[in-house]
Order: structure tokens, then sequence, then C-alpha cells
């Protein structure tokens, strides 16, 4: 008599089992950390708590004072840059000598003495800079100073500057205030070619009045 086979069980096999629940919760997990990364970059992108900046909104007041006081300045500023790089006339010493004080004695209309041109370069530039061009302008000592009679003196080691320089016969400047108390000035001159030279400058508010940062020139 023929004996029967037995059908096996197609049972689960634990191990196969195992691994296939970890394959899963990996990919699970994969996706999440995909979603979450790509989630907070998106969020960094397009959310922000910082303020936007916006541009400094001069009123119309404020626009014609800045630039009253830039047509009232850059004048005199261009004389201040005369003097100090071309040198004001003054009298020579009998027989070529160097003056025993150290300076020649001005001759000037506008100027007696050295306070006079020391206040009219105070009207012009800001406290900080017009004690830098009274005392040392240009890294050699002052230009200007008291002669021993009591005058304007210039200074007996000064050398006027050879150069042609920037013309100032048809200057133009436009003046952009970035607020309450600052104006930037783009000055436009012409050099030897008659080729257009900006300059840049600011314009302070200091003790209620306007005044040039720097030497223009």
């Amino acid at each position: 008599m023929a004996t029967k086979k037995k059908k096996k069980k197609n049972g689960i096999n634990p191990a196969s089992l195992i691994i296939t629940l970890a394959a899963v919760i990996l990919a699970v997990g994969a996706i999440v950390f995909l979603v979450k990364t790509t989630g907070s970059g998106e969020e960094d992108t397009t959310t922000s708590d910082e303020p936007s900046v916006t541009e400094f909104q001069a009123t119309q007041e404020l626009v014609d004072a800045t630039q009253q006081a830039a047509y009232d300045l850059l004048p005199k500023n261009y004389k201040v840059f005369q003097y100090l790089t071309r040198g004001m006339t003054h009298e020579d010493e009998p027989y070529g000598n160097l003056p025993e004080d150290g300076f020649y004695t001005c001759v000037s209309d506008e100027f007696s003495n050295f306070d006079e041109f020391s206040n009219f370069v105070k009207e012009i530039y800001t406290q900080e800079t017009a004690e830098k061009l009274l005392t040392d302008p240009f890294g050699n000592g002052p230009v200007y100073g008291v002669d021993d009679t009591g005058a304007l003196g210039l200074s007996s080691d000064f050398t006027p500057s050879e150069e042609e320089g920037l013309s100032w016969a048809d200057v133009h400047f436009l003046c952009t205030p970035v607020s309450e108390t600052e104006c930037k000035v783009k000055v436009t001159l012409k050099d030897s070619s008659d080729n257009d030279v900006d300059k840049e400058v600011m314009l302070i508010l200091e003790n209620g009045q306007w005044k040039l940062a720097e030497l223009v020139g």
C-alpha cells in the first residue's frame, strides 16, 4: 500500500520577518527625516522675524537745508583748499633769509590774524576736521600760525603744490540725506581734459549747523 506524503505547511520564517520589518522601519525613518529637513529649510527661506530695511525718506525741508548748506560751504571749502595747497601771499624776509619765528607774515585782505582764519575754517568743517586742518592738514605740521608780530603767518616749511588740480569753475553737486543728521554730497569737478571727476563728502549736522566732514579738492 502506498504511503501518503505529508504536505509541508507554508509557515512564516521568523528571520525573514525580522529583516523585512527592519527594512520597512528604516525606510519610514528616512522618509520622515527627509520631510523634516526639507520642511525646516523651506521655513528658513520663507519666514523671518527680522524687520525689512527701508530706505530713509527725507522731508523736503531736510533736502532744502542740506542743499543750501552745500551751496554755501563748497565755495568756501575751495578757498581753504587753495590756501592750504597754494599758500597765501606773504612778505619775504630781508636778503632771502628764513623767518626766525618760523612764519612769513601773510598779506591778506580777508584775514588780519590767525584767529580770523581759524574761525573761518571752523565755520566750514566739523570740529575734528577743522582742528586737523589748522594743526596738521597733510602730516607735515601746520601751514598757518601766528608770526612774531601777532599777524597771520605762513609756515616757512610750506611748499606750494605744483599740481594743476581740478577745476571748480563749473562745479555741480547732488545732496542725498541718509539721516536727520547726515547727508552724502556728490561733487562733480573737471580735470585738465574737461572730464567729470566725482568726489564724495559727508555733511554732518553739528551743534545745529551743517558742516563738511573733510576737505574736498
